[in-house]
């Protein structure tokens, strides 16, 4: 019986290849686009869950108060670790990490010049207990001594092939920082989907001294401490006395209410607020976004095949009223339509898993990540598709099958039935309605993401950024230096007569820097404390950039600081809200007491994501870590070569490098950016599976309205009148999904804004402009096959049955 039932289910798709295409076409859209969204968030919710005691593994972070919200850091003081271990014997192990991004490394030669290389993924500095804590595994060595002594290193085995083309290097050195370190110990390498995803580990005895010098007033986000609880002990307990903890060490009012706070690692992969060494995470809310794009998708692909299959189940009423008058139960014609629905299904899973591979070729270099469809190792994956394949089938042909077998014999025999009185008009319409919705949320969702990232391609930060490249200073100096010459202010210098070249400045960071550095301060004769952002700076640095004076003066171009520029916002949170009246008054900051010598306008100090910050800019020569360069537009190749060569006879054991800053502002949004093109796609995907509906639903219009467009041509009835016969009914449609879908796509892009400090107004013209594509697309699919059947010939159109 399933062999019969099998071959007639290969007829009738075969006989009906038109329909069958595009019902095959529409859901393999949908579940390549479902596999893909589950593959990536599998792959984020993966992260770190291969630690064997995970459940038992924290860190410590630092909270406290800003001048207008609560401001969060992964870091903590340096000296925090040790003070932890004494104090809380619940934790079996602490380990503290000083991740170093960017990093230079040099492997020394016998002969000839060492081998450099500059390390975007930076080393780490890390006790040896990070190997009781985290599960990575040591390939030769041994992980719990081999970062015991100073100027020792663990090596992952990728970086050991590249830089010694050999997997034992125990013994090797390497130099870091101008320091020399003897590899101990080779540890597999770190999967992809880890938040700690170290090459190389150097032994944080080596600067710790250093390190600790600070005391507990200084906090790097880079340097975190992690811990694992010991088992049967709740991390309550320690959570309890974290408060006294941190008031043991800190003896002078917290003004800032500064608190160290328990985050568990399952978090850190999710929580924005204080981000991970991969300089990435991804929020559950939109973990929960994509979940409901990829049901949004594949329901449409569902709806698809549930309309054209109803209305094309006239066509075989009279198979139907066979069947029956032969003896097939209704329960047995449930199963025969089900059944083809099935091989549907499966078909297109088939051609889905196809389809994703070749999409994970372009997908992953874009993502910067790397999923896999393991099909022989992932057993969820498995489950996935058999859930997806069961669901499809079951949606898609549950309703259609339901229908056909319940035509009536006498009227199945006579090919009476009616689409009105079979198809379920109203549910097809109540269907097709549903679709648009999808659509035009995913097409207005995705208007509005690009419209927020020309926002910020196009707003003004407060200062310019235009033809501005930024170039590390690989080496701190401090003021005179050595023999009494500065080499990055003769660097500065010499850059600045070259051709092609405009200006120079030195400073930690331009305007606008992934890279920030926060204090507090007061005014002279006040306890009060601000939270400010310091910006250390030379005295080109407001010229270079084009940032406005709007009162007082700029600083001397000085080593050492001798007075203050604030920002029109720190002026305004200490109570000057006229920019003059700031002038003189003196700061307290860092152990100076310095005056305010100008007020620059407001600028953007971070993405605008985030408000405007109080800013204390300074000389200090020491903590300048950028040297900027403003080009000649028309020249500017030719004039970073040569500043190359002056930067290389400077800094001869470093690798020169730059960024336009530019492009390092629009990595702010790098995230936002691949998702308004991941959204793109999705609604591309939506908006065709649709298409393919609408088209199959007209093509069958046509076919069971041929005789009555012969009569109407006949009647003297135009071409324009009977394509819009055919596009009223989904002008309509259309504007119902619209009346659904604006509402909750304003709530939902308006949350998603409000993410934003500085954005896009939800105006009218956003909806307009979805509604407007939706018709358009609609209207030309609908339009193309009535204007097809409404130009047949009325003496053909006549003579058809």
């Amino acid at each position: 019986m399933w062999r019969n039932n099998l071959l007639i289910a290969f007829r009738n798709l075969s006989r009906e290849k038109a329909t069958t295409l595009i019902n095959l076409a529409g859901l393999t859209l949908g579940i390549t686009s479902c596999l893909v969204l589950f593959l990536l968030i599998d792959y984020h919710t993966g992260f770190d869950q291969f630690h064997a005691r995970k459940e038992r593994i924290f860190r410590i972070v630092t909270e406290s108060d800003g001048n207008t919200d609560r401001n969060y850091t992964s870091g903590v003081p340096s000296v925090l670790p040790d003070a932890f271990r004494n104090d809380f014997p619940e934790a079996e192990a602490v380990t503290f990490i000083s991740y170093r991004a960017g990093s230079l490394v040099t492997i020394p030669k016998l002969q000839g010049e060492p081998a450099k290389y500059e390390e975007k993924k930076g080393v780490t500095f890390a006790e040896p207990e990070f190997f009781r804590i985290f599960d990575r595994g040591i390939l030769i060595g041994d992980g719990l001594k081999g970062l015991k002594d100073p100027r020792t290193a663990i090596i992952s085995k990728r970086w050991a092939l590249k830089y010694f083309g050999k997997e034992d290097v125990v013994g090797e050195v390497i130099k870091h920082d101008n320091l020399e370190y003897k590899i101990t110990a080779v540890m597999e390498d770190a999967p992809s989907n880890t938040d700690f995803p170290f090459d190389l580990m150097l032994s944080m005895s080596t600067i710790k001294k250093t390190n600790e010098e600070n005391g507990w007033h200084s906090i790097n986000s880079d340097e975190q401490c992690y811990f694992i609880l010991k088992e049967r002990v709740k991390i309550s307990e320690v959570e309890s006395r974290m408060a006294a903890f941190y008031k043991k060490y800190h003896n002078e009012e917290n003004r800032s209410n500064q608190a160290f706070v328990i985050q568990s690692l399952g978090e850190i992969h999710f929580d924005d607020r204080f981000g991970n060494f991969n300089y990435n995470t991804i929020s559950r809310q939109m973990l929960m976004s994509l979940t409901v794009i990829a049901i949004f998708l594949i329901v449409t692909a569902c709806i698809n095949f549930i309309n054209l299959t109803t209305a094309e189940s006239v066509k075989r009423s009279r198979e139907v009223g066979v069947r029956k008058a032969l003896g097939s139960s209704r329960s047995q014609l449930i199963l025969q339509f089900l059944g083809e629905t099935t091989l549907i299904t499966v078909l297109a899973v088939l051609v889905s898993i196809g389809l994703t591979l070749v999409s994970l070729r372009f997908l992953n270099p874009f993502l910067e990540l790397d999923m896999a469809l393991n099909l022989t190792s992932n057993v969820g994956l498995w489950v996935f598709l058999g859930s997806i394949a069961a669901m499809v089938a079951f949606l898609a042909g549950f309703y259609p099958s339901w229908v056909v077998s319940g035509f009536r014999v006498t009227q199945a025999l006579k090919n009476q039935v009616s689409l009105r009185n079979s198809s379920g008009l109203n549910l097809r319409r109540a269907l097709v309605v549903l679709q648009f919705f999808i659509s035009q949320f995913f097409i207005i969702g995705t208007i509005v993401l690009i419209s927020q990232m020309n926002f910020f391609r196009s707003k003004s930060l407060g200062f310019r950024k235009d033809a501005i490249i930024t170039i590390p200073i690989p080496e701190k100096e401090v003021p005179g230096g050595v023999d009494g010459a500065s080499k990055m202010r003769v660097l500065r210098e010499e850059v600045a007569r070259l051709s092609g070249v405009e200006m120079t400045s030195l400073s930690s960071t331009p305007p606008s820097s992934g890279s920030t550095s926060n204090t507090n301060f007061s005014m002279e004769g006040s306890d009060q404390d601000y939270r400010t952002q310091v910006k250390l700076i030379d005295g080109n640095y407001l010229k270079l950039f084009d940032l406005e004076l709007v009162a007082g003066k700029n600083i001397l171009d000085m080593d050492t600081a001798h007075g203050f520029l604030v920002n029109e916002r720190l002026a305004s949170i200490a109570g000057f809200p006229n920019p003059e009246e700031i002038i003189g008054k003196r700061i307290k900051m860092w152990g100076k007491v310095l005056p305010v010598e100008g007020v620059v306008k407001n600028f953007h100090t971070m993405s605008l994501r985030e408000p405007i910050e109080a800013t204390i800019l300074f000389n200090r020569v020491r903590s300048f870590e950028t040297l900027s360069v403003r080009l000649t537009a028309t020249r500017a190749q030719d004039a970073i070569s040569q500043i190359q060569k002056k930067w290389e006879a400077t800094y001869p054991a470093f690798i020169f490098s730059y960024q336009f800053l530019d492009e390092e502002i629009a990595e702010f949004y790098e995230s936002e950016n691949k998702m308004s093109v991941l959204l793109s796609i999705f609604t591309f995907m939506a908006i065709f599976i649709g298409c393919l509906g609408l088209f199959g639903l007209t093509t069958f219009m046509a076919n069971q309205k041929t005789k009555e467009i012969g009569v109407r041509k006949v009647m003297g009835a135009s071409v324009g009148s009977i394509v819009m016969l055919f596009s009223r009914e989904f002008i309509v449609l259309i504007a119902v999904g619209f009346l659904l879908a604006g509402p909750v796509s304003y709530y939902v892009m308006n949350e998603w804004l409000n993410e934003f400090t500085y954005k896009i107004e939800l105006g009218p013209s956003v909806f307009i402009a979805g509604i407007g594509v939706t018709l358009l697309i609609a209207l030309s699919t609908v339009g193309y096959r009535s204007f097809k059947a409404a130009v047949v010939n009325p003496a053909d159109s006549l003579r058809s049955e």
